[in-house]
């Protein structure tokens, strides 16, 4: 499923974004965010598939548990792949892409979420733990959500301070990562 939705993701996007998104710019703020979190998904990952497979030490999952996070893991991983598709400044580095006109994106996901790729990514990595079958997997998983809301709140203050249009989208859309229902009834009176 995984592959899968990577290869969705890399033919959907932004000829630019993907670029962007295989060879970054300078310049980017992020640094030990990312390749903390890119460790820390492979360290889910692997662990999960080795507790499973030969370590056996908290391989309990109930199989209706690990059907469920696979149900949840593939919707969030939709939701990152809307997120990219809808906007094309969706870079792996916290940097602001002037050389490719970079705006505020309102549309898709950013109508009602500032941020609903970290959104996906906190709910499809944890849900990945579950769905191979390992509890002790959630640990990195954990350390991964907690690397991913830190970097969203870095980006909050980065695109605040030096992306025109920001300030007033964050007053429109006060979420970060979970949509509040008066933001969702407003977008639907507008309607």
């Amino acid at each position: 499923m995984f592959s899968a939705m990577l290869l969705l993701s890399m033919l959907a996007v932004d000829p630019g974004l993907a670029h962007e998104r295989a060879h970054p710019q300078a310049g980017g703020q992020d640094g030990r965010s990312r390749f903390g979190a890119g460790f820390l998904f492979l360290v889910t990952v692997g662990f999960a598939a080795m507790d499973v497979d030969r370590l056996h030490q908290s391989d309990s999952v109930p199989v209706p548990v690990s059907i469920i996070a696979l149900a949840l893991f593939a919707p969030a991983l939709a939701l990152k792949i809307w997120a990219m598709i809808v906007n094309p400044f969706f870079s792996p580095v916290i940097r602001i892409q002037a050389e490719r006109g970079h705006h505020v994106i309102t549309r898709g996901p950013y109508r009602w979420l500032r941020h609903p790729g970290y959104l996906a990514m906190i709910i499809a990595i944890p849900a990945s733990a579950l769905a191979i079958g390992s509890w002790l997997a959630l640990i990195p998983a954990a350390g991964f959500c907690l690397i991913i809301m830190r970097r969203a709140r870095w980006e909050d203050e980065i695109l605040k301070d030096e992306l025109d249009g920001y300030m007033d989208y964050m007053h429109r859309v006060p979420s970060g990562f979970f949509p509040r229902v008066p933001t969702l009834i407003r977008e639907k009176v507008r309607r």
